[in-house]
């Protein structure tokens, strides 16, 4: 990725931020503190969320979500793409300084995602799971888990860590990128796994349960992230009907997109006036854990508000930095 010369003396720069500039401007740090920023301010009204809209084609889905944060001064469209593009070309965000309509940045967001989606479970876990909570239960070993952990260590003294996927290969390379303080132990099934762990995450693709309820201990907390279509199931329905609190990202958008609480509710095992909002968990508006043997449940949908916030931060940082390739004039004025 080129880099801009001068940058910090030109405020109206319209970048693009690939994903190695991306990688470059933001860490797990960063995104802590921007999702905790984007969901608060949209505890006191200052933030608008897009739900996700789907379109399907002949040989794919296209994704479209947006959130504008009047606090910070921005908004974004998020639009990712399956077949037609590559993974990574695919998943495209556009920034725009909300005062005045100007494009401010178009950026590539699968890094970003994921390192998104991580933050926002640590966000949760720091609120819900017990103090003491030292040992993870992580199923699954592709990009996600990995942010997963390194931002749930970030809110919890993680000592042991009880590891499963289903490729032995990729789970033992996963393993030997642990850092050596945990005690890694590879499970032979989700069940092992679980059993015991003080905090539980499904990173899964998985279109069936994979996480039984009657496996949590009391006080577990879970973070289920995989099942963001509603094709897809990661939780049995016990999961559900035992958790004494459930949040998500978006309750809306959860009503047709999240199996894992859709079926629970059409069995009777929760209304959806019982299923919270991240921004209400981190406002107040609600209390997090009330007891040390609750089960706590987070269903990970994934949102703008955290997509929106964290380009912003890259942004900011990319001017003053003098990182990513600047973009000709598009505001479409005639001179």
């Amino acid at each position: 990725m080129a880099r801009l010369h001068e940058a910090s003396a030109d405020r109206l720069l319209t970048l693009l931020l690939d994903e190695a500039a991306v990688a470059e401007l933001l860490n797990m740090d960063d995104a802590l503190v921007a999702v905790a920023d984007g969901f608060s301010a949209r505890g006191r009204g200052a933030v608008e969320n897009l739900p996700r809209a789907l379109l399907r084609h002949s040989t794919g889905t296209i994704r479209i979500t947006a959130a504008v944060d009047e606090e910070r001064g921005y908004h974004g469209v998020k639009v990712s793409s399956s077949a037609v593009f590559g993974s990574n070309a695919g998943r495209i965000l556009t920034l725009f300084e909300t005062s005045t309509g100007r494009l401010c940045a178009v950026v590539q967001v699968f890094g970003l995602g994921a390192l998104r989606t991580g933050a926002v479970s640590g966000l949760v876990t720091d609120r819900l799971a017990n103090r003491e909570a030292d040992c993870l239960a992580l199923i699954g070993t592709g990009r996600q888990a990995r942010t997963q952990l390194e931002a749930i260590r970030r809110v919890r003294s993680i000592r042991r860590l009880r590891l499963y996927g289903r490729d032995i290969s990729r789970r033992t390379a996963f393993r030997a990128q642990v850092d050596s303080d945990i005690d890694v132990v590879e499970c032979d099934s989700v069940e092992d796994a679980v059993r015991g762990a003080h905090v539980v995450v499904t990173a899964t693709s998985a279109i069936e349960p994979v996480l039984a309820g009657s496996w949590l201990e009391p006080g577990t907390h879970v973070n289920a992230i995989g099942a963001n279509d509603e094709s897809r199931r990661e939780l049995d329905s016990a999961v559900v009907a035992r958790a004494a609190l459930v949040v998500t990202d978006e309750p809306e958008q959860a009503q047709y997109e999240a199996a894992d609480l859709i079926r629970p509710v059409a069995e009777g095992l929760i209304a959806w006036d019982d299923i919270h909002g991240v921004d209400e968990l981190v406002s107040g508006a609600i209390p997090g854990r009330q007891s040390p043997d609750e089960i706590t449940l987070f269903e990970s949908l994934g949102t703008a508000i955290g997509d929106v916030a964290l380009a912003a931060r890259a942004y900011e940082a990319a001017v003053e930095r003098g990182v990513g390739l600047r973009l000709p004039d598009l505001s479409g004025q005639v001179t």
